[in-house]
């Protein structure tokens, strides 16, 4: 199993993937996906935002159709599918496509993080958004406190992710490249607790699951 598997994005709707869907490589489809999670986390124009296990960045570039004036920060601990190349290429298409380059009024910027550790800067983020990585980390303790140092006193984390409802039944991640098992909701709240995390909002699910936003009260 590739390491990036650790740090895989998946799009609020699809599948599982490296590869950008095509449903959201164009501005009517960005919206459809991407807006309701945007609006929930509370972003607004300026913030800085980390997308943590983003794959090769082309849904982080779909996602930044809808920001404006913000430093955007693509991570993930696969090189051979982050790259520079890549980004370019996503948002040229959506330059194709609206007549707006993303570069103008949005700077990116590429994180290659380890097993560990995000490489991310510390107390520099409004928003961090990690999406289907909870169940996929080696260590969810080591991570969120790692995340944690990332955020500016006021920054929240938001995961989103599936949990298993019955602690006594395996429950695993859908996607056939994963199969990792899922932790239960009450686990993954205990261990947020225990890192110095509070729950600050959650939503119900979107396109079939939560997101969940915590402030560090280490900050």
């Amino acid at each position: 199993m590739r390491k990036s598997i650790y740090f895989i994005f998946l799009s609020a709707t699809l599948l599982l993937s490296t590869c950008a869907p095509k449903s959201v490589m164009n501005e009517k489809g960005s919206k459809k996906t991407f807006q309701p999670i945007l609006q929930f986390m509370d972003y607004q124009s300026g913030m800085t935002f980390a997308d943590v296990g983003a794959g090769s960045g082309a849904l982080t570039v779909a996602m930044a159709t809808l920001m404006d004036k913000s430093t955007i920060y693509i991570q993930d601990i696969d090189s051979s599918i982050l790259k520079k190349e890549n980004i370019d290429k996503a948002i040229d298409d959506f330059k194709k496509q609206s007549g707006r380059d993303l570069r103008m009024n949005n700077k990116f910027i590429i994180t290659i993080g380890t097993l560990k550790k995000t490489n991310l800067p510390d107390n520099t983020f409004n928003l961090i958004y990690s999406n289907a990585t909870v169940h996929c980390f080696s260590s969810l303790d080591s991570m969120s406190i790692d995340l944690g140092r990332k955020l500016k006193t006021n920054g929240v984390l938001f995961f989103r992710d599936g949990f298993k409802k019955n602690q006594d039944v395996e429950s695993y991640c859908s996607d056939p490249k994963c199969r990792r098992p899922l932790l239960t909701m009450d686990k993954f709240l205990t261990t947020m607790k225990r890192n110095g995390f509070e729950l600050k909002k959650q939503s119900p699910n979107i396109s079939g699951y939560p997101i969940l936003g915590f402030t560090w009260t280490k900050n």
